[in-house]
C-alpha cells in the first residue's frame, strides 16, 4: 500500500484515536492560559460521542456548527464524526437569510452554537430564523423555516441557559461514562468512502453551494498539506472552522502528527503576535492580508519571532521575498494550491530550486491528475500555456449535495473537476495558479488576469498593497483599475503607475485608472482574502463621474 492510499483509507475518528494512544500527554491545545493534552482531548470528544448519541444523533445524521476559535470545537467536530454524523461548519458571518439557507438545505438535524462571539449575539440570530425556540422542548424543535432541524445546543463562556436549548455542559456531562468498548464499534462503523463534512464555498455571486466531502479525502489532504510538520512543532492556529485551512488543514494536520496549536479565537495581528512570542510557535500560514497585517503591526519590530520556522503561504510569489524580509530568511517556505472541493497540489519538501520555489504552487499529490484547457472549447493545451486548471482524483468532493445538476456541469467527460481558476502546468509537472477566471478583466475585446497585473505592480518599490479589478468604461468595456495602498509619505498618479508598467507588460494590461485608499479600507472577507466586489464598487463610486464622460 503507498503512503497516499495508508492514509486516504483512514477515517477522522480512528485519526484523534491513534493521536491520543501515540502522544498521550503531549498537549494538543494552547488556549487562554489551557493546555489540553491529547489524552484529555480524547476523554472530552468520547464524552461528547456519548452525549450526543443520548440525544438521537448517529451515523448519516448532519450537525450544523456556529462556532469562532475555541478549544470546544475540536471536541464537537471529531465527536460528530465518531458517531459516524456529518459536520456542517456555518460561516460566523452569516445572518438571517444565509443561516436560514445553509440550516434548511444541509439537512442539518442539530445546531451545536455559541451563544455570542465578536460582540455578536447568535443566540438573537437563531431566533430570527427559528422563532419558535422560545415555546420548544429540547431537542423537539418544530421550525417552518428549517423543518429539518429539531435539536439546538448552546455553548456559553458565561454558563447562560437558553429556553429551547440544551447546555452544552450537560450533554459532554451526560456522557462521561461512556464505554470504550462502545466508542470503539462507533469507530468501526465509520468508512474512509464515508461523508465527513458539508462545506459551504463562499459563494461570491449567488448562494454558497454544499460540498460534501468524506473521511478519507480528508484525511489525506491533511497529511500532504502538513508533510513539513512534525510532533516538535507548535501551529498558530486562526483559520476559521467553516474553512478547510481550518477544519481540515489545522484540525486534522495537528492530529496527524501530533502538533500543538497555539489557538485564537479569531485572527487579530496584535494577538497573533503576541502568541507567537509567548508560544514559540513554528508555524504559520496566510493569505496576502495575515502577512500584510502583522508586518505593519506597530509592535511588530519588537516581536520575537526566531521560534517560527515554517511557512505556508496561500498568496502570490512576490511574498516569498517578502516573507524572508519579515525577519523569516532562513525558513521553510512553501505555496500550495486548493479549493473546498478539492485541495491537491503542494510544494515538495525535498524542491531545492528556489525559483520554483518562489513561482509554483507546487506538484499534484500522489493520485491526483492535473490538465490546463482552452476553458471555450476543452481542448487540452501544452506545457507553460495558461488556461483553465482541471484536477482529477481522491481529494475531490463527493459531490454539491442535493445538487445533482450542479455536480455533473462541474466534471468533463474525463472526470476532471473544472475549477474555474486560471494558471499553467510547466514541463516539470509543476503548477502555477494565478487567479479566477471569474478576476479576469476583458477590455478592449482581450483578456487580463486581475492577478498577474496585481504580481507586476507589487514590485513596485512605492506601493504597500495593490489589488487590481475591472470597472465598467464606455471605451474599453472594461478598464484595468489599480487600487493602491502607498507607503507612508507617497503619492502615486495614474501616470507614474503608467511608467511602471511602459514596456514591461502589454499595453492593454497596463491600468487606466487609479484609487487611493487608507489602510484602514481595505475590505476583507472572513477568511482573510481581499473582498474584490466591495473594492470594484470603491473603484466605481471613487471613479464615477470620470467614467461617466
Amino acid at each position: 500500500m503507498s503512503e497516499s492510499e495508508r492514509f486516504r483509507t483512514k477515517t477522522i475518528p480512528q485519526v484523534i484515536k491513534e493521536a491520543a494512544h501515540k502522544w498521550p500527554d503531549k498537549v494538543a491545545i494552547k488556549f487562554k492560559g489551557q493546555a489540553i493534552t491529547y489524552r484529555e482531548q480524547y476523554h472530552k470528544i468520547c464524552s461528547l460521542a456519548k452525549g450526543l448519541q443520548n440525544l438521537g444523533i448517529k451515523k448519516g445524521g448532519h450537525v450544523a456548527t456556529l462556532l469562532g476559535g475555541c478549544p470546544e470545537w475540536f471536541y464537537i467536530s471529531y465527536a460528530i464524526t465518531t458517531l459516524g454524523a456529518v459536520i456542517v461548519p456555518i460561516n460566523v458571518t452569516f445572518i438571517y437569510e444565509e443561516l436560514r439557507y445553509v440550516l434548511r438545505h444541509s439537512d442539518a438535524k442539530a445546531l451545536i452554537m455559541t451563544d455570542k462571539f465578536r460582540g455578536i449575539h447568535y443566540i438573537d440570530l437563531i431566533k430570527e430564523v427559528i422563532p419558535e425556540i422560545d415555546d420548544s422542548t429540547p431537542g423537539f424543535l418544530e421550525s417552518k423555516n428549517c423543518p429539518s432541524l429539531k435539536t439546538v445546543i448552546s455553548l456559553s463562556e458565561d454558563k447562560k441557559e437558553y429556553a429551547g436549548c440544551f447546555n452544552f455542559s450537560d450533554v459532554i456531562g451526560s456522557g462521561v461514562n461512556y464505554s470504550h468498548t462502545e466508542i470503539n464499534r462507533l469507530i468501526e462503523n465509520v468508512k474512509p468512502e464515508d461523508p465527513s463534512y458539508i462545506l459551504f464555498t463562499s459563494g461570491s455571486t449567488a448562494f454558497p453551494k454544499p460540498v460534501l466531502r468524506s473521511h478519507g479525502s480528508n484525511v489525506g489532504i491533511a497529511y500532504y498539506m502538513n508533510g513539513d510538520t512534525n510532533s516538535d512543532d507548535i501551529v498558530l492556529g486562526y483559520q476559521p472552522f467553516y474553512h478547510v485551512g481550518g477544519c481540515i488543514y489545522a484540525t486534522l494536520g495537528s492530529a496527524l502528527f501530533g502538533t500543538s496549536i497555539a489557538l485564537m479565537e479569531y485572527f487579530e495581528p496584535g494577538e497573533a503576535l503576541k502568541i507567537i512570542e509567548q508560544e514559540k510557535v513554528t508555524k504559520i500560514g496566510g493569505f496576502e492580508t495575515h502577512f500584510t497585517t502583522l508586518s505593519s503591526h506597530p509592535n511588530f519590530k519588537e516581536s520575537a519571532l526566531s521560534s517560527v520556522r515554517k511557512v505556508t503561504l496561500a498568496c502570490g510569489p512576490e511574498w516569498y521575498d517578502k516573507v524572508k524580509k519579515l525577519g523569516l530568511r532562513n525558513r521553510s517556505l512553501v505555496h500550495h494550491y486548493g479549493f473546498t472541493e478539492g485541495t491537491g497540489v503542494v510544494m515538495p519538501p525535498g524542491e531545492t530550486d528556489e525559483t520554483i520555489r518562489k513561482y509554483s504552487n507546487g506538484k499534484p499529490f500522489p493520485g491526483v491528475q492535473i490538465k490546463i484547457i482552452n476553458p471555450e472549447t476543452g481542448t487540452p493545451l501544452p506545457a507553460n500555456t495558461p488556461g483553465e486548471i482541471c484536477l482529477k482524483g481522491w481529494t475531490l468532493f463527493l459531490g454539491y449535495y442535493k445538487m445533482p445538476k450542479e455536480t455533473a456541469a462541474s466534471f468533463d467527460e474525463e472526470g476532471y473537476f473544472r475549477t474555474g481558476d486560471y494558471g499553467w502546468l510547466d514541463e516539470k509537472g509543476y503548477v502555477y495558479y494565478r487567479g479566477r477566471y471569474k478576476q479576469m478583466i476583458k477590455t478592449g475585446g482581450e483578456n487580463v488576469s486581475e492577478r498577474e497585473v496585481e504580481m507586476f505592480l507589487e514590485s513596485h518599490p512605492l506601493l504597500k498593497t495593490v489589488q487590481v479589478v475591472g470597472v465598467p468604461d464606455p471605451k474599453w468595456g472594461e478598464a484595468v483599475t489599480a487600487i493602491v495602498e502607498p507607503h507612508t509619505g507617497s503619492n502615486l498618479t495614474i501616470e507614474d503607475i503608467k511608467f511602471f508598467c511602459k514596456g514591461k507588460i502589454s499595453g492593454f494590461k497596463i491600468p487606466k485608472y487609479v484609487v487611493t485608499i487608507e489602510k484602514t479600507e481595505w475590505p476583507i472577507t472572513p477568511t482573510g482574502k481581499y473582498n474584490k466586489q466591495a473594492l470594484r464598487e470603491i473603484a466605481i463610486e471613487r471613479l464615477g463621474v470620470k467614467l461617466a464622460k
